[in-house]
């Protein structure tokens, strides 16, 4: 059983995050960092290696020649990622390809997050998984709960697709993926939550609209899709493409429109989140979101879980007994909930009634029913020429997502879109001579 600290541990951490928040960024409407958690972190450097070659790529020119990092090393971002983030962070274990590892000893890195309170999120390609889909049962092992998987067409390397391949070949593997996630949490008979990622350039923007909608025709096995327009950074040698016409894109795969901001999390320039649930009965597939955009009840609903008890609130990394003790627990603190959470279900069931009573009638005769929660991220990460304009400066000071760097919690963009990790490259082989000398 992962560690469980109180619920006051959480909530300083999120009070300290917020105070240190530009007061335009703390002050927007459903601004959920600072409130409902702490933000996200990421380690870096415990293995900068990767299989593939890629045509956007974060990672310096000196990734391959870079030692991985010790076990102590890693326990040591790991220590300050949950001191940042409090009980529950979500924590990504990447750097290079972190699957080149031994999954023994990915399994170990795992299994330290989760006992000393972080929520560890594996970041891969997914080639390793495929070949051995062991490999992903020992992290399961470990305690691992949480997955994403990068597909896309500026990749280089994966088996069968050695040159690169369009999105619409790559559905194949698509599909493989979603198969392997459904095979392990049956193995596992645990949770295991999957997100897909997605690198968006021009040359793929046409795409993005199948590609939403396959994830939401597969949300029992990837509840997200995050996309990630390029940036000027790493290695890459993609154009951008960013903005309004990348979300009508995102819109036309869902089939309506969408709050892009069910909440905020940080700098309104950095991320636009969707939030709804993919409700599917036969062939039909429909869409109910959590909170509508300029909905007045919707967002009442929304501030009040911005408070009390619910405010960081979650059952993310729980399953079965523990999630409903957790529940039950918050019930009991703030019997209010009671009432108000079902009212609200019951409301958002009546503006759906164009198409509920064919899903009342699809769940009567037997059909296949399913209601599954899922989400829309788009993130847009910074060139390093956006780093001196007044945006660029709110939007680092409001970072939600961070790494431990030399005693500091940095903004990711700071370490993608500088030469700091090049720095840090050089720093691991000079440690790493030393140690053998």
């Amino acid at each position: 059983m992962a560690y469980r600290p109180p619920h006051d541990e959480l909530k300083r951490s999120c009070e300290r995050v917020a105070n240190g928040l530009p007061r335009a960024v703390r002050e927007l409407p459903r601004q959920w960092l600072g409130k409902r958690n702490a933000g996200c972190g990421a380690t870096h450097g415990v293995l900068e290696a990767c299989d593939f070659s890629c045509t956007a790529c974060y990672l310096a020119p000196t990734a391959q020649k870079t030692p991985p990092l010790t076990f102590e090393q890693v326990m040591t971002q790991l220590d300050a990622l949950r001191a940042h983030l409090g009980p529950g962070g979500n924590a990504q274990i990447t750097a290079g390809e972190v699957t080149l590892m031994p999954a023994h000893e990915l399994a170990r890195i795992v299994r330290y997050a989760r006992e000393i309170g972080l929520d560890p999120m594996l970041m891969t390609n997914g080639q390793t998984l495929a070949r051995d889909s062991s490999y992903l049962d020992t992290l399961c092992e470990a305690g691992l709960q949480k997955i994403s998987i990068h597909v896309d067409s500026t990749q280089r390397g994966r088996d069968g697709y050695e040159r690169g391949a369009s999105e619409t070949e790559l559905m194949v593997v698509r599909e493989r993926f979603a198969a392997l996630i459904r095979d392990a949490r049956r193995r596992s008979k645990g949770p295991l939550h999957a997100a897909h990622t997605v690198t968006v350039t021009p040359e793929n923007v046409d795409d993005i609209p199948a590609l939403v909608r396959f994830t939401m025709e597969n949300a029992d096995a990837f509840r997200l899709i995050g996309l990630m327009p390029t940036a000027g950074v790493g290695r890459t040698r993609a154009d951008s493409m960013r903005g309004e016409s990348l979300w009508r894109r995102v819109e036309q795969g869902a089939g309506r429109r969408l709050n892009p901001h069910t909440f905020h999390f940080g700098h309104q320039a950095c991320n636009r989140v969707s939030l709804f649930f993919v409700v599917r009965f036969g062939e039909r597939l429909e869409v109910v979101e959590v909170a509508r955009e300029d909905a007045q009840i919707d967002a009442r609903f929304l501030r009040e879980l911005e408070r009390g008890e619910t405010a960081h609130f979650n059952t993310d990394d729980a399953e079965g007994a523990e999630a409903i003790g957790r529940f039950l627990g918050l019930f009991a603190r703030q019997p209010r909930q009671l009432l108000s959470w079902p009212a609200y279900a019951i409301y958002r069931a009546a503006t759906e009634r164009r198409w509920l009573p064919a899903f009342v009638a699809a769940w009567a005769r037997g059909a296949r029913c399913s209601i599954s929660p899922f989400a829309i991220v788009m993130h847009d990460f910074m060139s390093p020429e956006e780093f001196d304009t007044e945006e660029g400066k709110a939007r680092l000071d409001s970072c939600a997502f961070r790494v431990p760097v030399r005693g500091r919690m940095i903004p990711m963009c700071e370490l993608n879109a500088t030469s700091l990790r090049e720095e840090l490259n050089r720093e691991q082989r000079l440690i790493t001579l030393t140690r053998r000398a």
